[in-house]
């Protein structure tokens, strides 16, 4: 599966000249975020090698002096199935940006989890702060990643499988009709992967959207 980002779709307010000197001064002397948190790849060769990231409640510990300093605040917000975040200065002027949201499930952790990344995404994005050590081309390679989440869910095993495995099992999943074809493509990757199946993942997402679609059709 492609690794793909999510698409980021800005606005501003009429005049920018004020919040630019602001937001310039802001990344001149914002202390970046500790990277605190890692995540360990497996390459395809056998090999390992790890890097970190910097959860949202780092990101904005490390932002807000700053942030505060220069007249700047973030606002982050849902609206219409959109995570809105706007960055506006004393002077009345804005950025703001918006993220679609991924369809909402009955499995509301896993909801909470993606919206939590998409707001550390967004949060970083329009600051123009680091929060990780972006190693995607590697991942896009089909590399396997194991995320460590120091702190955070330690009752939940380390996802570990690859970018080929979850494209097959979303094809599969798309070609599913019935509850029981779901439960019997469950089971299959359950054993085959169990990874795959973690609570959060893109496939345990997926498979949890479309046993509600089919158990609940749109009249």
């Amino acid at each position: 599966m492609e690794e793909t980002t999510p698409k980021l779709v800005s606005y501003m307010s009429e005049s920018i000249n004020e919040i630019s000197a602001a937001l310039s001064a802001f990344q001149g002397s914002v202390e970046q975020p500790k990277l605190e948190k890692e995540v360990k790849v497996k390459t395809k060769t056998g090999g390992s090698y790890s890097f970190k990231y910097a959860d949202l409640c780092a990101c904005v510990k490390a932002a807000t002096p700053a942030l505060k300093a220069n007249g700047l605040s973030v606002c982050q917000l849902i609206s219409e199935g959109k995570l809105v975040t706007i960055l506006s200065h004393k002077s009345g002027q804005w950025f703001k940006s918006e993220l679609m949201l991924p369809n909402q499930t009955t499995d509301y952790q896993a909801y909470g989890s993606a919206i939590t990344y998409l707001k550390r995404y967004s949060y970083c994005a329009i600051l123009g702060i680091v929060a990780d050590t972006d190693d995607d081309a590697n991942l896009a390679c089909g590399n396997q990643a194991e995320f460590k989440d120091q702190g955070q869910r330690p009752q939940h095993p380390a996802a570990t499988f690859t970018g080929a495995q979850l494209k097959e099992a979303l094809e599969e999943l798309g070609r599913c009709t019935t509850a029981e074809h779901i439960n019997a493509l469950w089971q299959k990757w359950s054993k085959a992967v169990p990874a795959l199946c973690t609570k959060g993942t893109e496939f345990y997402q997926a498979v949890s959207a479309k046993s509600h679609s089919i158990q609940n059709p749109a009249k």
